[in-house]
């Protein structure tokens, strides 16, 4: 049985809560992380607090918004002609275009994490993401169209008619591209930094995990689905879409406690460690294959990468 819009809107705020719960207490372990590291006579990462807190905000407001849409639609409205489902068709509704904004901004905060990730990973080369700015800059320009359009289009309006599709469509798909360049990018190049420690025969399952978690494709693997949802006509879009504000927080925040805790660096080395060894905070050796030379193994400085 296919999904309605109230249905979905349902089914989406408490997916968007549980999500939002992991990435509440991811926020407050990696901040913690993060200012440990400038105690331990590390070098406080002011970017990485400002863009986590930035996301942080971004994404409780978005919940707390698609909360306030809840009790207006089933409460305030429920009883008005057409119903929820009518109040959630309300395109240019202040409530709507609020929501979307918040959509379209963590997006492409998102985004942009994901293009810097990969310009720090391969040594600050500006030609390796001219493509992925490009790219940016589109997702930039057809997501103020979704939000003209939302002003613009006629009442009562679904989500898919073609006056709105064609600025989605533009909108996902950039966006997955981007980041699909990117994830592939960052995860080759972390593979190739740290090939005598990610060996898939030794480790199994856990390289695979360590490239998923560095490369932030997760995020690419959402983005892709709700593109598909989108592009299908499913309500079940919104389940997805509404996901994404905590999903990013969750990733990159993921991407950050690695690095804060030594575990890896911002230009991409990284190491295979047992729980209990990141639980003890014992101090990480690897391997530097900077520059294509294999140098020697030995401890990260606390203000290795910083």
């Amino acid at each position: 049985m296919a999904f309605t819009a109230a249905e979905s809107k349902l089914v989406s705020i408490f997916v968007q809560s549980i999500l939002y719960g992991i990435y509440v207490t991811l926020f407050f372990t990696t901040t913690d992380a993060l200012l440990r590291r400038r105690e331990g006579c590390g070098t406080l990462r002011h970017d990485m607090v400002f863009v986590s807190l930035l996301m942080f905000v971004v994404a409780t407001m978005h919940v707390a918004t698609n909360f306030s849409r809840i009790i207006l639609a089933f409460v305030v409205h429920a009883d008005a002609p057409g119903g929820p489902a009518a109040f959630f068709n309300e395109l240019s509704n202040f409530t709507q275009m609020f929501g979307s904004t918040l959509y379209v901004i963590q997006t492409l905060l998102g985004d942009g994490m994901v293009l810097y990730r990969c310009y720090l990973v391969w040594e600050r080369k500006v030609a390796v993401v001219v493509i992925p700015c490009l790219l940016l800059l589109g997702s930039t320009a057809t997501g103020i169209g979704i939000l003209y359009s939302f002003d613009k289009v006629v009442p009562q309006a679904s989500i898919f008619v073609v006056q709105l599709n064609r600025w989605i469509t533009a909108f996902f798909s950039m966006t997955l591209v981007t980041n699909f360049i990117c994830t592939a990018l960052v995860a080759y190049r972390v593979w190739s930094m740290n090939r005598s420690t990610l060996s898939f025969r030794q480790h199994k399952l856990r390289p695979i995990m360590v490239l998923i978690v560095e490369s932030g494709a997760f995020y690419s693997a959402t983005l892709l689905a709700l593109l598909i949802l989108y592009n299908v006509d499913s309500w079940f879009q919104y389940v997805v879409l509404d996901a994404v504000s905590a999903i990013v927080g969750i990733v990159f925040s993921l991407i950050m406690r690695r690095i804060a805790t030594g575990i890896s660096t911002v230009e991409g080395e990284t190491a295979l460690v047992e729980p209990s060894a990141i639980a003890s905070g014992i101090q990480l050796s690897r391997t530097s294959f900077r520059g294509g030379t294999k140098g020697g193994t030995e401890p990260e400085s606390p203000g290795e990468g910083a």
